[in-house]
């Protein structure tokens, strides 16, 4: 008995020499790989080669032929497109989510509390205050993309001032005074702006370029009190 069983044919447009024991053969439009195969399962009930009568042992060869034909006639023959490259923009793009920008960790002084028109210094921990970068290499390309901390915004619930530094304690480069106390805690944020840029080495189709400026934000609750002054006489 002849039973055929089709394994798999395949038109394949492939960079690489094909294998000669898959039936691959080259031709204008790509690599031909066409496989088939056809199992013969037959025994014969004559003759004996063990010395008593009986059947021979069943013929379990199996052929293989090339199935596909070069224009590609057979519909079981396809044509694989080949993977589009990536473009330096996408390979920035990675980067960028890659990049991980350290949390500011913003101060007061003084600190929990403050006053109504008392000046109260801003702050962050230079720790946190240096540049980040991150690289990703995709299809022969690196980009390499560096944030350098460039200012800081802080809001203080009633308005905000921006200091071009990280500040200190005592400094007054960056400070504020409140105008009004409130019943409850203020909600105030420290966001650093960086400004960041990348460059391309390898099969690029840019050099360089900016990306950003991207925040980092961290908050903090302060507490603003009134002084209150009496007159005797």
């Amino acid at each position: 008995m002849l039973r055929a069983l089709l394994l798999t044919a395949a038109l394949v447009a492939i960079p690489v020499p094909a294998k000669a024991d898959a039936n691959c053969s080259q031709h204008s439009n790509g690599w031909l790989c066409g496989i088939g195969a056809a199992s013969h399962t037959q025994g014969s009930a004559h003759g004996s080669t063990h010395g008593g009568g009986g059947a021979s042992p069943p013929d379990n060869s199996l052929d293989v032929k090339p199935m596909c034909a070069p224009t590609g006639g057979a519909d079981h023959c396809i044509t694989l497109p080949e993977t589009p490259k990536a473009s330096t923009a996408d390979v920035v793009q990675m980067a960028r989510d890659a990049m991980m920008l350290p949390a500011p960790r913003p101060h007061t002084s003084p600190s929990p509390r403050t006053w109504v028109r008392l000046r109260t210094f801003l702050w962050l921990e230079r720790s946190t205050w240096h540049p980040s970068t991150a690289a990703v290499s995709v299809d022969g390309q690196t980009v390499t993309m560096t944030g350098r901390p460039t200012s800081v915004v802080w809001n203080m619930g009633e308005s905000s001032v921006t200091c071009q530094g990280p500040g200190s304690p005592h400094s007054p480069t960056c400070s504020y005074s409140y105008a009004r106390s409130a019943a409850h805690p203020y909600d105030v944020s420290a966001t650093v702006y960086y400004a960041v840029n990348w460059a391309c080495s390898g099969a690029c189709d840019t050099p360089s370029g900016a990306f950003g400026p991207l925040p980092a934000t961290s908050h903090l609750r302060l507490t603003v009190g009134e002084i209150q002054t009496s007159a005797t006489g």
